[in-house]
């Protein structure tokens, strides 16, 4: 999975670095209910909003069929959503940030020098 976002050039250190903090705790706290409630109905629209278009519609249906050979109704994708548990987001984010080094990428004509961490440092915010 990846993260991405926006901020000015001053701030950019500090988007990476709450970045890396939600990351690590959620891999020590599990979301609440209502967390993941609001996370799947966003996730359920924005596939359902998505496929309204036809450009996207035949784009995600390639890309199924490349990668899995068929291709996913959206009542099976939805009903994937659904089964996700507060478990299987600790899981996946503990898989993340523990077995593999964090990839970071920082675009921006602006950004001066040490205006960005070291990669070290990065990388002892999830440990």
């Amino acid at each position: 999975f990846g993260l991405s976002g926006s901020t000015t050039p001053k701030r950019a250190n500090d988007m990476l670095r709450v970045f890396a903090e939600h990351l690590v705790k959620l891999a020590v706290e599990p979301v609440t209910d209502e967390e993941l409630n609001r996370a799947k109905n966003m996730l359920r629209g924005n596939v359902l909003t998505q496929l309204e278009s036809r450009f996207v519609l035949f784009e995600d249906m390639g890309r199924q069929v490349l990668t899995y050979g068929h291709r996913e109704q959206v009542l099976q994708t939805c009903a994937k959503i659904d089964a996700v548990t507060k478990a299987d987001i600790k899981d996946v984010v503990m898989r993340a940030i523990s077995k593999t080094s964090p990839t970071c990428a920082v675009v921006g004509g602006e950004l001066a020098d040490g205006t960005i961490s070291s990669y070290d440092e990065i990388c002892r915010w999830f440990s």
